[in-house]
């Protein structure tokens, strides 16, 4: 049996301060990855999915399935989110009792020829979990009958990319090879591409977010019109949706810091509070947007540190190794990068400083 995640707790409470860091923190890599694990925003986005199998899947009762199937080569691009429906029958069909349908959604900012691999190895790796969770109840897999898993791939990003492809055109001599090499078709949601109007009206409340982040490179004046229709249409959730309202608003806020212009920070807080019509919200979006400032003041001070060492390693030691210079990148600890930019002044080799390289 699958295991469910229970990181949605009762709707009406309201979001912990993790979760706001989690989605500030390497925005571009997690954030969306984070509404997605709500079921509800990952409904929103089926509904823009166009294809038949979309529309017989249950999506009033889809689950998340807290784990990951990105193998170790991909954990540099991981940003799978697996879901869990019923499928609906359709009348006279002949099937198992209780038909369930997983769903892998990989959210892509930037197109990868490699997408057709990717999405195949994912999509093996669902089938062999569900192997070994049989195999945790069962004997022998003689009577074993797979759930059909459904791969969707969601692109956010700016350059153009047609379609995912496929895994022949990325072999040598494919089209010789093509009845020999495993085929498939990611249900493909490239967001530039999809109207206005169709997210609005087909993309629910997530819809009105998606409609943001297609537009966060326009105009300042568009873009704040914009904001203020966005903000205002999920303050209409119902009070039971609070906390994924929080969610959408602390992405929002998010965004604002990290897709737009400083100067244009003042004025697009100030729409975002001025769409909360009550004083309980009101003070929330204030607690958020302190929150999302001192994250980002912390983020820009240990940047500085980053910098710093690596400037004064430079001069020190002269050119540094790649493999240095990106652990010292990687390092978050403040701590630890004021212990190293100490060293740099007494050290009087680059080993003495004492940066540990990860194998």
């Amino acid at each position: 049996m699958p295991h469910l995640a229970g990181v949605w707790r009762s709707e009406g409470e309201g979001m912990d301060q993790s979760r706001i860091l989690l989605i500030v923190r390497q925005f571009w890599e997690n954030a969306i990855k984070l509404l997605l694990e709500d079921p509800k925003n990952a409904r929103d986005l089926l509904a823009l999915c166009g294809a038949d199998i979309v529309k017989r899947i249950d999506l009033r009762r889809v689950k998340l399935i807290q784990t990951t199937f990105v193998e170790r080569d991909y954990r540099h691009v991981e940003s799978d989110v697996v879901l869990l429906a019923p499928l609906r029958r359709e009348r006279g069909e002949r099937t198992a009792k209780h038909l369930l349908i997983y769903i892998l959604i990989e959210h892509q900012s930037e197109p990868d020829r490699l997408m057709p691999l990717r999405s195949l190895d994912y999509v093996v790796q669902i089938f062999k979990y569900q192997v070994r969770e049989w195999s945790k109840t069962h004997r022998t897999l003689a009577r074993i009958r797979l759930h059909p898993v459904l791969p969707v791939v969601f692109y956010t990003g700016t350059q153009r990319w047609d379609s995912v492809g496929r895994l022949v055109d990325l072999v040598e001599m494919g089209e010789r090879f093509e009845s020999a090499t495993p085929a498939m078709e990611p249900r493909f949601i490239n967001l530039p591409v999809i109207a206005a109007e169709t997210l609005e009206a087909q993309g629910g409340f997530f819809g009105w977010v998606l409609r943001l982040i297609q537009q966060r490179k326009t105009r300042p004046r568009e873009f704040q019109r914009l904001l203020n229709r966005v903000v205002q249409h999920p303050e209409t959730m119902p009070q039971a949706e609070r906390r994924r309202w929080l969610e959408l608003l602390s992405y929002v806020m998010a965004l604002v810091y990290h897709a737009r212009e400083p100067s244009e920070w003042p004025d697009l807080q100030q729409a975002i509070e001025a769409s909360v019509r009550t004083d309980e919200h009101r003070q929330e979006v204030f607690e958020m947007r302190r929150t999302i400032a001192d994250e980002l003041e912390e983020r820009g001070a240990i940047r500085n540190r980053q910098q710093t060492l690596i400037r004064q390693l430079k001069r020190r030691f002269g050119d540094l190794p790649d493999e240095l210079s990106s652990t010292i990148r990687a390092t978050n600890d403040p701590e630890q990068l004021d212990e190293w930019l100490d060293q740099v002044v007494t050290a009087k080799t680059l080993k003495e400083v004492g940066i540990e390289v990860p194998a």
